[in-house]
C-alpha cells in the first residue's frame, strides 16, 4: 500500500503534543521528566518533577491530573480532573523544577502545593498552558474514552500511569495520553522517570529508601543498547494490505515506552520532488510490552494470519511497496510525519536526527534508485521490492520471505524460520514448476498465471499443481496476443461476447476515475459484413452521450437480456440485440472520442475489397481512447477470418476466438476468462462475470513490459517517453512516469526472468 500517514494518538482526540501557545510566548519547551505517587506508609514525598530551559519562568503553566468521580457510577467517573495546580516560578540553573508537598522529604522543592495523588489508579498528567478549567471538571462527558472538552491552549507534554494495561471505562479507568507507563505488576507505578538520554519513560521503585529518585537533578541514562531490534516485517502480500506488521524481538516484559517505528523513503505521491529521507510512517511504541515469547507484533486490526499484540489504528502502518524503504527502530523521536531527515538528499541522515538513538534497522530494496539508510540490506526480490523480510533462526541472517502472505513463510509474534530452509514455495517461485506441466507440490512459477489459475480452481494453490491445473494454464495463460498494460483515463475492463447456449449476457465494463465524463466518447466493434465483406466493418455503435463513470469507478453495460445481476449494469442499452457481438471470428474493440462514422461502415477497403489490407482507409473520430481485439487466428487474411486492428490483441483461447476477457484491477494487464459460467454443478465459475464490481488484482509480471511480448525493449522505451510526466507508463508505483520509471526499466533490460 502507498498511502502515508502517522499513529493517532489513542484515546486523545484532537489534543495536539506540540506547543502551539497562540498569544502567549514562553521561552520554555518544559516536559514532565519524573513523578511520584505512592511510597509504604504515608505518602509524604509524592512529586512531579519538569524540565526546561534553564532559570525560565513557569507562569502561566499549569498541571492537571485527570483520573475518576469517585461518587459516579461506571462508566461515568471517567474523565474528571482530580488536581490543578498552577505552577510558579522558574527552572533552576540547571533545567529543573521540582513540585512537592510541605512534607517533601527528599529535598528542597521550587513550589509547594497539595497535591493528593490518587493511587494505585489509571491516571493522566498533563502540563498545559492557557487552562481555564476548573478541579472536579468532566472532560470526557460521554464517557468514551476521548476528551470531549480541552480548556486549555496547547499540551506541551503528558504520561498515563497504568493500573490496567487496557482499560475499558468500566472495571478500570480511561487514560488519556499515548505516553503510557505500566501496569507495575498487577497495580500501577509507584514512581516514573524519563530516561535522560531517550526520553523513554521507566518504572522506578515504590520505595523512597531505595535512591532511585533524582528530583532536582537529572534522571538516570538508559543507554541505546536495549536488547531490542526488529525482527521480521511485511509490506505487501497479494490483494489488499491488511497483513502489513512489524515484528519487534526483546527481551519479555521490556517496556517500548520512548521507542517509535520510523519508515524513511520518498515524497512521489506529493510533490514528486523529495527523493530521499522523507518520513513516510510514524508509529509510536508507547504501552506497547514484549510479550512472554519474546516476540512484540505490531499490525493493524485487520491482520488476518495473526493476533497483533500491539493494535495501531486503521489508517497507521500503510507502508509503501513499490521503492526502497528504511526501518528505523528509534528512541526519543522529535520529528513529524512527510519531516525530511535528509533535506541534501545525499543519502545520509542531517544532524542533528529528529531522534535520539537508533535501536536497530533494515532497508527493503527492490530496483530503485531511492536512498536507503541502514547496513542492514533485503532485496531485491528478482524485480520487485521486498514483501516480506525477516532475521532467520538461529544466526539472525535477514532472509527475503514469500510475496504471498498465506504461503506459509511468515511466523508473526513467534519464532522465525529457520536458516537455510531455502525459499517458500508460492507463486512464482522458480522452483514451483512450469505452470503447463503436472507436478506434485503447489503453485507454479509463473506468477500471473498461477494466480489466475488459482482464481477458478484454489486448490492448484492449496493442496497440489494437477492435471487440471496444467490444464487450465494451457487454456487461459498460453495467449498469442499480447496487449498494453497500460491503461488511460478511460479504458476497457471486461468483455464477454459469448457463453454457453443464447448470448444473454453479452457486456461490456469500463474503468475510470469516479466523475469522469463519457460525453464524447463512442464505443464501436470492428468485424465483417458477413461473406460479402470480411474485414473493418463497424459492427456496433454504442454512443455514451450523457453518461460518466459512477462512484466505483466502473461503467458497465448491457442488453435488456442480462441475467447475472442486472442491478449492477449501469447502463441497459435500448433495442433489440443492440450489441449483436460477433463470436466466431477476429473483432476489434475501440472507444473513441469525437465519432462520425456510421454503423456497417467500411473502414478498410484496401486493395482487395473483400478482405481489405488490415489498415484503416477512413477513421472517422477525433482521437482513439483505448482498443483490444479479441483474436481468433492470427493467421494473415484472407483466410475465412478477418483482420483485427491496433496493437492491442488478445487470444487465441484454445484455438478459439475468447468469450470472456478481463483485466487486472491493479497491474492493468488483460487476462483470459473461463467460456462458461456455470460449473459441471450449475454453480456459477470464480470470476466469470463481476459486473460494476472490482476485479482480481494480479501483481505486476515483469515492470516495464508495455506489450507483454516477454522482452523489455526499445518498444517498450518508446511506450515510456511517450507517457513521460503523466500515470501512463508508470512502473514504480508513484503515480508519475519520470526518471525512476526510466531508471527501473533499464537496469530490467532484456527478456524477463
Amino acid at each position: 500500500m502507498t498511502t502515508r500517514t502517522i499513529r493517532l494518538c489513542t484515546n486523545l482526540c484532537a489534543l495536539s503534543f506540540s506547543i502551539g501557545l497562540g498569544s502567549h510566548a514562553f521561552a520554555v519547551d518544559p516536559v514532565i521528566n519524573e513523578i511520584r505517587v505512592d511510597q509504604p506508609g504515608i505518602d509524604l514525598s509524592e512529586y512531579v518533577e519538569f524540565k526546561g530551559t534553564p532559570n525560565a519562568s513557569l507562569n502561566g503553566w499549569t498541571l492537571v491530573v485527570i483520573g475518576d468521580d469517585d461518587a459516579a457510577t461506571p462508566p461515568a467517573q471517567n474523565g474528571t480532573i482530580e488536581a490543578v495546580i498552577a505552577l510558579s516560578g522558574n527552572f533552576s540553573a540547571t533545567g529543573f523544577f521540582v513540585l512537592a508537598e510541605s512534607t517533601f522529604q527528599l529535598g528542597t522543592p521550587n513550589q509547594v502545593a497539595v497535591l493528593n495523588f490518587e493511587n494505585p489508579d489509571d491516571v493522566t498528567f498533563l502540563l498545559v498552558s492557557g487552562f481555564t478549567g476548573f478541579d472536579g471538571q468532566d472532560l470526557d462527558t460521554n464517557n468514551d474514552g476521548a476528551l470531549d472538552l480541552q480548556p486549555w491552549t496547547a499540551i506541551a507534554s503528558s504520561v498515563a500511569l497504568m493500573q490496567t494495561a487496557t482499560p475499558d471505562g468500566i472495571t478500570s479507568d480511561f487514560v488519556y495520553s499515548s505516553t503510557r507507563v505500566g501496569p507495575d505488576g498487577s497495580t500501577s507505578p509507584a514512581q516514573v522517570w524519563r530516561c535522560a538520554d531517550s526520553g523513554a519513560w521507566r518504572v522506578g521503585t515504590s520505595d523512597t529508601a531505595a535512591g532511585t529518585d533524582s528530583p532536582g537533578a537529572e534522571n538516570p541514562t538508559c543507554g541505546s543498547t536495549a536488547s531490542v531490534r526488529i525482527s521480521e516485517l511485511r509490506i505487501d502480500q497479494p490483494g489488499n494490505d491488511d497483513d502489513e506488521y512489524v515484528e519487534i524481538q526483546g527481551p519479555a516484559g521490556f517496556n517500548m515506552n520512548g521507542y517509535s517505528i520510523i519508515v524513511l523513503g520518498d515524497d512521489a505521491l506529493t510533490t514528486h520532488l523529495d527523493i530521499a529521507g522523507v518520513i513516510e510512517s510514524v508509529t509510536p511504541l508507547d504501552g506497547a510490552i514484549i510479550p512472554a515469547s519474546g516476540y512484540l507484533l505490531v499490525a493493524k486490526a485487520t491482520m488476518t494470519i495473526a493476533v497483533p499484540d500491539f493494535i495501531v489504528p486503521a489508517t497507521a502502518m500503510n507502508f509503501e511497496n513499490s521503492d526502497n524503504v528504511t526501518f528505523l527502530l528509534v528512541t526519543g523521536f522529535s520529528g513529524a510525519l512527510n519531516g525530511d531527515a535528509d533535506a541534501d538528499n545525499n543519502c545520509a541522515i542531517d544532524s542533528p536526527a529528529p531522534w535520539a538513538s537508533i535501536a536497530d534497522s533494515v532497508a527493503l530494496i527492490g530496483l530503485d534508485a531511492t536512498c536507503i539508510y541502514s547496513t542492514s540490506i533485503v532485496g531485491p526480490d528478482v524485480t520487485f521490492t521486498t514483501a516480506h523480510a525477516f532475521r532467520c533462526f538461529s544466526d539472525g541472517t535477514w532472509s527475503i520471505g514469500a510475496f504471498d502472505h498465506l504461503a506459509g513463510g511468515d511466523t508473526p509474534g513467534a519464532q522465525n524460520r529457520a536458516c537455510g530452509l531455502g525459499p517458500v514455495m508460492e507463486c512464482g517461485e522458480a522452483t514451483a514448476g512450469p505452470c503447463t506441466s503436472a507436478h506434485p507440490n503447489r503453485y507454479c512459477a509463473d506468477s500471473v498465471c498461477c494466480a489466475l489459475v488459482c482464481t477458478t480452481q484454489p486448490t492448484c494453490c492449496t493442496v497440489a499443481w494437477d492435471a487440471a491445473c496444467a490444464s487450465a494454464a494451457v487454456a487461459s495463460c498460453n495467449q498469442t496476443g499480447h496487449a498494453s498494460c497500460v491503461k488511460g483515463d478511460v479504458a476497457f475492463s471486461e468483455i464477454r461476447v459469448d457463453e454457453t447456449g443464447t448470448d444473454n449476457n453479452e457486456w461490456v465494463e469500463l474503468v475510470g476515475a469516479p466523475g469522469t465524463s463519457l460525453n464524447d466518447i463512442t464505443m464501436i466493434v470492428i468485424g465483417d459484413a458477413g461473406a460479402t465483406n470480411l474485414s473493418g466493418v463497424i459492427e456496433c455503435v454504442v454512443p455514451l452521450t450523457g453518461k460518466s463513470i459512477p462512484a466505483d469507478g466502473h461503467f458497465s453495460m448491457s442488453e435488456a437480456t442480462f441475467q447475472w445481476g442486472i442491478a449492477n449494469i449501469d447502463y441497459v442499452i435500448a433495442g433489440t440485440n443492440p450489441l449483436n457481438f460477433e463470436n466466431s471470428d477476429n473483432v476489434t474493440f475501440m472507444l473513441v472520442r469525437g465519432f462520425t462514422g456510421t454503423l456497417n461502415q467500411d473502414l478498410d477497403a484496401g486493395v482487395a475489397p473483400l478482405y481489405g489490407d488490415g489498415v484503416f482507409d477512413v477513421t472517422p473520430w477525433s482521437s482513439v481512447v483505448d482498443t483490444i481485439a479479441l483474436v481468433e487466428t492470427s493467421t494473415i487474411p484472407p483466410t475465412g477470418t478477418g483482420w483485427f486492428y491496433g496493437p492491442n490483441t488478445i487470444g487465441p483461447d484454445s484455438g478459439l476466438m475468447p468469450g470472456h476477457i478481463w483485466r487486472c484491477e491493479d497491474t492493468g494487464c488483460w487476462n483470459i476468462g473461463p467460456f462458461a459460467t456455470l460449473d459441471t454443478a450449475g454453480a456459477p465459475v470464480p470470476h466469470a462475470d463481476t459486473p460494476g464490481v472490482v476485479n482480481l488484482s494480479c501483481g505486476s509480471p515483469c515492470p516495464g513490459d508495455f506489450n507483454l511480448d516477454g522482452q523489455r525493449n526499445g518498444s517498450d522505451l518508446a511506450t515510456l517517453l511517450s507517457g513521460w510526466g503523466s500515470s501512463s507508463a508508470d512502473i514504480t508505483g508513484d503515480g508519475m512516469t519520470d526518471g525512476a520509471d526510466l531508471s527501473t526499466l533499464l537496469s530490467g533490460w532484456g527478456a524477463c526472468p
